[in-house]
């Protein structure tokens, strides 16, 4: 039996496209859980009534107090998926991007959308135009790679970070972990990371593992400076912000363990969970 992610599934259900065999795949899935209602559920087999499965669905989800995602995240998720497989080449590559086409415009997503108008006509020419780019069947697979990848890697997160915009870095901690306290916050770094200003790297991890006296030049770099600036690249995952004219790049670098975390010490709190995922 296939397995099948929560928003996957979730996202069928939005879309109306699940089946019955979905459910009990994702409960295939999450049989590490030890729950008695998800093995019921995994343990269905031969023809399956799709009422009664929801039904026991309903009770594994609610065994393991899980809420049910929003329809956008499942979406973006979907979405994630699809542009995943688009990374190395596929003879489907064509499907997937008209996939994704699809479900940007049925979704509303137009900033998507527009990532993908360019291939997306491109396709239609070769398909069903005059072609006047002499476009070839391995050309529009080579466009297709090369745009996924330089999308997936330049996508930049949706989080604003206006609540630490504008404050200014009040001190430099570094007895345990690089803290850079702000104002009315803080950011905790237990990964890698450099210091770099528009004309190259000035200083990183590495050189203050070899030299602790170099603390003193992140300080002399960093305290007073204000923030400008807070991209995350979602794929990578990096995230950068800016301190007046240079950069803090930080790069989580562990699949166990987590990598950093940014506040205002009130509502907002975000961290990168171990693999790299945003909590």
């Amino acid at each position: 039996m296939f397995h099948i992610e929560l928003l996957e599934l979730y996202y069928k259900k939005y879309t109306g496209t699940v089946q019955a065999s979905d459910y009990v795949g994702w409960a295939n899935s999450y049989l590490y859980l030890d729950f008695l209602e998800i093995k019921k559920l995994a343990s269905m087999k031969g023809k399956l009534n799709i009422f009664e499965i929801e039904k026991m669905f309903v009770d594994a989800i609610n065994s393991i107090q899980r809420e049910a995602p929003s329809k956008e995240q499942c979406v973006d998720y979907h979405l994630k998926c699809l542009h995943s497989q688009l990374l190395m080449p596929k003879k489907n590559a064509v499907s997937i991007v008209k996939e994704i086409y699809a479900c940007t415009i049925a979704n509303d997503l137009f900033e998507e959308q527009m990532n993908w108008q360019e291939i997306s006509d491109a396709i239609d020419d070769f398909q069903y135009g005059d072609n006047d780019y002499g476009y070839t069947l391995d050309k529009i697979y080579e466009m297709i790679v090369d745009h996924a990848r330089n999308l997936w890697h330049t996508k930049i997160s949706k989080i604003t970070f206006k609540e630490l915009i504008g404050q200014k870095v009040t001190a430099i901690d570094s007895e345990v972990h690089f803290i850079i306290r702000l104002e009315k916050g803080v950011i905790i770094i237990e990964c890698p990371w450099r210091i770099r200003d528009t004309g190259g790297i000035l200083l990183g991890e590495t050189d203050i593992q070899s030299n602790q006296s170099e603390w003193k030049s992140v300080k002399e770099l960093l305290v007073g400076k204000k923030i400008e600036d807070i991209q995350l690249f979602e794929q990578c995952p990096l995230l950068i912000v800016q301190c007046d004219n240079v950069f803090v790049d930080v790069f989580h670098a562990s699949s166990f363990f987590d990598g950093w975390t940014l506040t205002d010490e009130g509502d907002f709190y975000i961290f990168s969970m171990h693999g790299g995922s945003i909590a």
